[in-house]
């Protein structure tokens, strides 16, 4: 037979394991539950309930370590008492059942199973079956023959279930037979026999657990009620302590909760010992340094709160009120006009020749002409009036409710002293003068913004009168309505221009000589759009972007998207187009040492000859950045570009700096060409630019071909190319890609 105790072992390791993972999960939980304390606000206890789960928690846990030991331990005795019982009951009604079986008597059987269930409450079922498996006697519940023959299979001698274990014995034949005979073999054949039992049956005694459970359940209910006596304890002696304890500390807590609101002035009561007395001493001593260190704190605050003040109301280079505080000020009293109906005048003022001081001597005697001016206006204003350095070299004079007459004499001061005054710088001495545009602080202004507005456009004019003069703003004047279109034609370009607010156009630039290749040429124009459609011509708004430092942007946008229109031309040829297309570049681009490396990148991006892009330039802004176009040029005629000087022939000293360009067309100035059938001057100069420029081998174009008459006498000249409505209007440069796909179509 099996071992007995192989199915008991086996269910004991179970058992262990289940108790290893219960353990592991209560270990798992633990980490849990610690990790979830911060959540629960446990933090935030005061400390007279952490005093008191201080006292609780050790007692709790030590008090739940000690009943699971002793449930443990008696649940551990109960099962086994069951256990032995069971197999008793077992053990001694097989050998009283042998007679029986071997017999073949089941009353006998019969009477011995009811006894044993009646003189047992726990049994349930006691069977007895033969060796064959045949139900010999039963007494109680029936069991189920599959349990049997698993029983039987496993040879299981304890067999426990939900509410009852099954407890099984063998029946063994223990009578030996005695013959008058016997041989050597049957002696060796019953030494066998003694020595190996023979099974005759089987005892199965089913015992019920209800009441160990029972006894269980009541033993976990006392020891519950005792722990939770024990803990009810403990917190009332904790929070007797916590009370006794915390309430000093308690005290600090307020303290010190009121010095976190600024209040400084703390003392608390030192009638604790130990080192509650230490804390205490050393709160108040706290409290009177943290007075003091906030009184002298507040002092530097005050001083600091001043001078920061100050500095974010003036300007650090002159000391004068800077344009967020003049712009308030100024606020102030277009509220005032519409309250009292009071009178104000504002002065733009802006200095004339100060970049040359900048460029010749440096930014440092710059800044010294501002600190000079600055004194020379504060000696001819009022008290009541406020002067302001709005930035760079431009100020703002605030003529509090003061007449028109009175402002006209105040200028005209400042106007002389300035006119009068010399800087000088080292070796050198300057002549200075400021343009001053003069407005009328009235009800007519809605605002501040409209304000600066209209004296910079008053400035602006009396700059472009002559500078060192002043200009009284009216709104009427169409100059100063013309300045304000411009300006408002630009508000809405930024550094990331639109494609939506402009449109490329294009002009043709026609043969007109014989000696020229036949090559479609038309020159990029630019036109902006405004918010309701409309087009605007670039006289609009290419002064207004060209003052504001917007072409750049304004450049490289008509560079990529010439670029991209050409590429669309390539593509829709298969690689065989032989147009050129003329850029213009605005004088501030020159002066962009980034658009070299902007032009190489597009060519790249969309990879386009360069030899079919032509960058035009006015006279004048070749003169003015000069070193730099010289650079460009060189640097992109090694790409393969070419260049045309545009307006040529306006500039004083044309011919003296032509010498310094490597061009390839010369655009004539189109004042010289536009009446030259009918003015011989216009027409010697259009012949003698003609003639230079095909001595330096340069081809020439004439701007301005209104008419058959203009045309007859450029082509008697030799003039290479004409250009103008008579030869061809301006269209979109969508539409000669559209007419282009036809013809390629």
């Amino acid at each position: 037979m099996n071992n007995p105790f192989a199915n008991s072992s086996n269910e004991k390791k179970l058992a262990e394991k289940s108790s290893n993972e219960k353990s592991i999960t209560t270990v798992g939980k633990s980490n849990q539950n610690q990790a979830i304390l911060p959540q629960l606000g446990f933090n935030n206890l005061g400390i007279k309930s952490r005093v008191i789960l201080l006292g609780t928690v050790p007692a709790m846990l030590f008090a739940i370590i000690l009943a699971g030991y002793a449930i443990s331990n008696v649940f551990g005795v109960l099962n086994q008492s069951l256990s032995d019982r069971g197999r008793i009951i077992a053990s001694q009604l097989a050998p009283a059942a042998e007679y029986g079986v071997i017999s073949g008597n089941r009353q006998i059987l019969q009477k011995l199973v009811q006894q044993a269930l009646v003189n047992e409450q726990e049994v349930r079922t006691v069977l007895v079956i033969d060796s064959k498996g045949i139900v010999l006697a039963l007494s109680g519940r029936p069991l189920a023959q599959e349990l049997i023959n698993r029983i039987d299979k496993d040879n299981i001698n304890e067999f426990r279930q939900k509410n009852s274990t099954i407890f099984t014995a063998p029946i063994t034949r223990s009578l030996v037979e005695i013959e008058d005979f016997t041989s050597p073999y049957d002696a060796e054949r019953d030494t066998y026999k003694s020595e190996q039992p023979m099974e005759i049956g089987q005892v199965y005694v089913d015992l019920s657990n209800q009441t160990l459970q029972s006894l269980k359940q009541d033993l976990i209910t006392k020891i519950l009620l005792i722990g939770l006596f024990g803990l009810f304890v403990s917190v009332i002696i904790a929070w007797w302590i916590g009370r006794n304890i915390t309430k000093p500390i308690q005290e600090i807590a307020y303290a010190v909760n009121k010095v976190g609101e600024g209040i400084f002035a703390q003392t608390i009561t030192e009638n604790s010992s130990g080192e509650l007395k230490t804390l205490q001493k050393g709160f108040n001593s706290m409290s009177t340094s943290l007075k003091q260190a906030y009184d002298m704190m507040q002092e530097k605050i005050n001083d600091a709160t001043s001078m920061l003040r100050y500095q974010a109301q003036h300007d650090d280079l002159t000391g004068l009120i800077n344009r967020r505080e003049f712009e308030a000020r100024l606020e102030r009293s277009l509220k005032n006009v519409y309250e009292s109906n009071a009178q104000h005048v504002f002065c733009y003022m802006d200095l004339d020749q100060f970049k040359l001081v900048n460029d010749t001597c440096g930014h440092a005697a710059g800044d010294e002409l501002l600190k000079q001016v600055s004194t020379l206006f504060a000696n001819r204003m009022r008290d009541r009036d406020t002067l302001a350095r709005l930035g760079g070299d431009e100020f703002g004079l605030l003529l509090e409710n003061c007449s028109l007459a009175d402002a006209d004499q105040i200028t005209n001061a400042i106007l002389k002293i300035v006119r009068d005054y010399r800087f000088m710088h080292d070796d050198k001495i300057f002549n200075i003068g400021v343009s001053i545009g003069i407005v009328v602080v009235n009800a007519s202004f809605e605002g501040v913004s409209d304000i600066v507005h209209a004296a910079d456009s008053a400035c602006y004019s009396a700059k472009k009168a002559g500078r060192n003069q002043s200009f009284l703003f009216s709104a009427g004047d169409l100059e100063v309505t013309q300045r304000r279109i411009q300006v408002a034609a630009i508000s809405d370009i930024t550094d990331e221009i639109d494609d939506e607010q402009f449109m490329l156009y294009c002009q043709p630039i026609v043969p007109l000589s014989i000696h020229v290749p036949a090559q479609h040429h038309y020159e990029v124009l630019i036109r902006k759009v405004s918010a309701d459609g409309q087009i605007i011509l670039p006289t609009s708004f290419i002064p207004s972007a060209e003052r504001y430092h917007l072409m750049p942007n304004i450049d490289r946008w008509v560079i990529r998207n010439t670029f991209a229109a050409y590429r669309e031309m390539l593509d829709k040829s298969l690689e065989k187009c032989n147009y050129v297309f003329s850029i213009n570049l605005s004088g501030t681009s020159l002066g962009d040492k980034s658009l070299l490396g902007f032009i190489r990148e597009q060519l790249v991006i969309y990879a386009i000859p360069p030899t079919s892009i032509c960058f035009e330039i006015t006279e004048t802004s070749a003169i003015v950045n000069l070193k730099n176009t010289i650079q460009l040029f060189t640097a992109l005629r090694k790409l393969g570009c070419s260049f045309a000087l545009d307006d040529f022939g306006s500039g004083m000293s044309s011919f003296t700096y032509l010498k310094n360009f490597e061009v390839d067309y010369l655009k004539i100035d189109g004042a010289f060409v536009k009446e030259m059938h009918t003015n011989k001057i216009d027409h010697a100069m259009v012949r003698s630019i003609h003639s230079v420029a095909e001595a330096m081998n340069i081809k020439t174009v004439a701007e301005f071909v209104e008419n058959e008459a203009i045309l007859k006498e450029l082509k008697l000249i030799g003039v290479h190319y004409g250009q103008g409505m008579h030869l061809g209007s301006p269209v979109a440069i969508k539409k000669l890609i559209e007419n282009f796909s036809q013809l390629n179509s």
